[in-house]
């Protein structure tokens, strides 16, 4: 009777702090929507901003060098911490998340909106755990409720954003024993999101697809190229990053060195298109064939990213992976909406690490007829990726693939 009694205790006490982080994420990814949208809206009506971004980067390096040593590392700080509490991550992480992604948005970096959300959650919320002076275990699972609320509310897609925060911290690891304080904050994030009338994109839901044997060597197909995909932007992100920081310094002129190149390779190639979310191109691909390429969009969030702006790679990749997969339409003679779906959440679950979470992002953003597709492609992307991930802090405990030569 104890053990019962104290279960429904656990539940309770769990539920009610999740209900609280969720709340907080909502809200937080509410402010955020509303920033970048402004930003984007702002960019738009002012081509000229482009021109400022080097001064932009500056001025994010800035903001971290000087209010926020060690907070550049984003959401990798926040995975570090699920694994062991070596600091508290502070309020102001909140702040200078969401200044410096408005700021990489509003003058035209190429980055994202999700790993921002789940700083802004956490640099909100782990003050509550400290506050309580919870255990390394207890601090873990607040850290785990509170990348549910924030991916979830941010995305608009609560059931993906328990799983990615469940799956994201460890290779081979998914961390179930935070599923049910998640998956409330998860609910409760995204209800005050949409309760506060602020709209997430909206994507086509798919029809029907038949499965057969000639679909399914063409989704290998794509999961392979996906998977190819993943490993270059994360390979080349984590390049550039490295290689910025061996010859550049003084951390500020990093960011101001990439906003320059961003720019110049905006303004030369005329990829305006390709700046800030780019989720325009996303809908473009998903509506009919003939899209623009992903090549693109894959070098500008390399160097925005690399080079020290902040904002998140979640989207970019979804950006990369409906283009690519529209652009191989043709070649496989097959739906091109399909094919950017399958894409979209193809890149993104092999370069993050993520694939059960993605397949499930891809049945809620497009409908649940081609679950077994999702499944095929992601599993596929994410066999070929090698283990590097967006998130360099993830910790790998059962490597995709061990040579053997046992049976």
């Amino acid at each position: 009777m104890q053990r019962l009694f104290d279960r429904a205790l656990f539940l309770v006490r769990w539920i009610s702090l999740a209900c609280v982080v969720g709340f907080i994420a909502g809200l937080g990814s509410a402010a955020f929507i509303g920033g970048l949208n402004w930003a984007t809206t702002t960019r738009n009506d002012n081509l000229w901003l482009i021109w400022l971004l080097p001064i932009a980067g500056l001025a994010v390096g800035a903001l971290y060098h000087y209010f926020g040593k060690g907070l550049e590392r984003g959401s990798n700080l926040v995975i570090d911490q699920i694994h062991e509490t070596s600091q508290w991550i502070p309020p102001r992480m909140s702040v200078l998340v969401y200044l410096g992604s408005v700021i990489t948005h509003v003058f035209g970096g190429s980055a994202g909106r999700e790993g921002g959300a789940i700083q802004i959650a956490v640099g909100l919320t782990d003050p509550i755990s400290k506050k309580l002076r919870f255990t390394p275990e207890a601090r873990s699972m607040m850290l785990v409720t509170a990348i549910a609320g924030a991916f979830g509310s941010a995305f608009g897609v609560p059931f993906a954003g328990t799983i990615f925060a469940l799956e994201v911290q460890r290779v081979g690891r998914v961390k179930y024993e935070a599923l049910i304080p998640a998956f409330t904050a998860a609910l409760i994030g995204d209800a005050v999101v949409r309760g506060l009338d602020v709209h997430h994109t909206l994507y086509p839901k798919l029809p029907s697809h038949d499965w057969d044997l000639q679909t399914a060597w063409k989704l290998i197909v794509l999961g392979l190229l996906a998977g190819i995909v993943a490993y270059v932007f994360v390979n080349g992100t984590h390049l550039v990053q490295k290689t910025a920081g061996r010859f550049i310094s003084w951390y500020p002129a990093r960011p101001a060195i990439g906003g320059a190149i961003v720019a110049a390779m905006v303004l030369w190639f005329g990829w305006r298109d390709y700046q800030g979310l780019s989720t325009p191109l996303a809908l473009d691909a998903l509506s009919g064939p003939d899209a623009r390429s992903w090549i693109p969009k894959l070098i500008l969030t390399v160097v925005t990213i690399g080079f020290g702006f902040v904002g998140g790679e979640v989207i970019p990749l979804f950006v990369m992976g409906s283009l690519l997969g529209n652009n191989l339409s043709d070649l496989l003679n097959i739906d091109p909406a399909l094919l950017s779906s399958m894409g979209a959440v193809a890149v993104l679950g092999a370069a993050a690490n993520v694939p059960l979470a993605c397949v499930i992002l891809g049945i809620e953003l497009f409908g649940g007829s081609n679950a077994l597709m999702f499944a095929v492609v992601c599993i596929v992307a994410y066999a070929v990726s090698g283990h590097r991930s967006v998130y360099h802090a993830q910790i790998v405990d059962a490597p995709k693939w061990k040579p053997s030569h046992k049976l």
